[in-house]
C-alpha cells in the first residue's frame, strides 16, 4: 500500500522477532529470513518503500541479499582504537552498509560511555571521516559532548540519533524526556550534522496523534531546517513497550509513528518530500530504486 506520492524510508529498525519464539530445531538461516519477512511485511502494511537496518551483519546481509534496494545496514561498531579504525574502513567497502554507528553513550545510564571518554572512539571518528563514512551518533542526551569531535572533523558525515535526547525504554524515565534537547540544538550551527526524527511517540504522553510533541519538535525543525531531518520509526522498539506504563505513551503503532508527520499541517509537502527520504539520500548518498 502506497502512502504518498514520495518515498517513504524508514531511517532505523532493528532485528524484529516473532511473538512466539522460534523452537531449537529452527536453522538460523530459517529464522534470519523469517525475521526479514517480519520486517518486509511490516514496512508493506504501512507504506515504507525502503528502511535503514540498525543490527548485526548476519540480519543486514540477510535483509540486504532477500530484498537488495529496500533495505541497507547501518553498523553498530563495538571494537576500540586501531580495531575500531580498521572496522570502519571495512565497512566502507561493504556493499551492505551505508553507515555506521558508535555508542558514545551508555543508554542504561545515559552517562557518556568510558570508550567514548577516554578517546577509544578518536580513531573510529577519524577513520570515518578519512573514508567518508557517515556515522550514527546515539547520545541520549549528551548531544553537546559531540561537538568537539564534530568539529576537528568537519567533513565527516554525523547524525544524531533519537532527536538528541533519552528515551524510555530503554532508558530510564525522566519526569521531562525533552528537558536535554538544548545540547541538540546547540550543534545546529555545524553544517556536518543531522538529526533522525526517532522515537517521537515515545516522548508524548498522549495519544495519537501525539500534540504535545510538537512545541519541542518545531524548535527542532527550525534549527536544522527540514533538509537535516531524517525520519525513523523504531517500530521495533515501540514494541517493546506495554500499554499502560507511567510517564509515556505506549502502545504506539507503526503506522502512528509516520502518520503523525505525514498527516500532520505543521510541514508543508517540501518539508515532508525531505524528512521521509530526501535528506536520507542526499546526506547518506543511497538511492533506492524506484
Amino acid at each position: 500500500m502506497k502512502s504518498a506520492d514520495f518515498d517513504i524510508i524508514d531511517a532505523q529498525i532493528h532485528q524484529p522477532a516473532p511473538a512466539v519464539p522460534f523452537g531449537d530445531d529452527v536453522p538460523d538461516d530459517v529464522k534470519l529470513a523469517m525475521n526479514v519477512e517480519l520486517a518486509r511485511e511490516a514496512m508493506d502494511s504501512v507504506g515504507v518503500d525502503a528502511t535503514l537496518v540498525v543490527a548485526a551483519l548476519p540480519y543486514i546481509d540477510a535483509c540486504v541479499t532477500r530484498y537488495p534496494g529496500r533495505f541497507i545496514g547501518v553498523e553498530t561498531f563495538m571494537a576500540r582504537d586501531a580495531e575500531l579504525g580498521a572496522a570502519v574502513e571495512r565497512a566502507k567497502g561493504d556493499g551492505r552498509v551505508i553507515a555506521g554507528r558508535l555508542l558514545v553513550t551508555d543508554f542504561r545510564t545515559t552517562e557518556l560511555s568510558e570508550a567514548f571518554t577516554s578517546g577509544a572512539m578518536d580513531a573510529g571518528f577519524a577513520a570515518a571521516a578519512r573514508v567518508g563514512l557517515p556515522l550514527f551518533l546515539s547520545t541520549h542526551g549528551q548531544a553537546a559532548a559531540m561537538r568537539p569531535l564534530i568539529e576537528r572533523h568537519p567533513d565527516l558525515t554525523v547524525i544524531i540519533d533519537h532527536v538528541g535526547v533519552s528515551q524510555h525504554p530503554v532508558s530510564p524515565p525522566r519526569d521531562d524526556p525533552w528537558d536535554r534537547l538544548g545540547g541538540l540544538l546547540g550543534l545546529a550551527d555545524l553544517p556536518n550534522v543531522s538529526v533522525k526524527l526517532c522515537g517521537l511517540p515515545l516522548l508524548s504522553r498522549q495519544a495519537y496523534p501525539f500534540a504535545d510533541v510538537w512545541p519541542n519538535l518545531r524548535r527542532v525543525i527550525a534549527a536544522f531546517g527540514p533538509d537535516r531531518l531524517m525520519w525513523a520509526s523504531d517500530y521495533t522498539r515501540l514494541r517493546m513497550a506495554e500499554a499502560g506504563g507511567p510517564n509515556r505513551n505506549r502502545g504506539c503503532l507503526y503506522s502512528e509513528s509516520r502518520d503523525m508527520l505525514l498527516h500532520s499541517d505543521e510541514l508543508d509537502r517540501d518539508a515532508k518530500v525531505a524528512i521521509f527520504g530526501d535528506t536520507i539520500k542526499r546526506v547518506l548518498g543511497w538511492q533506492p530504486p524506484a
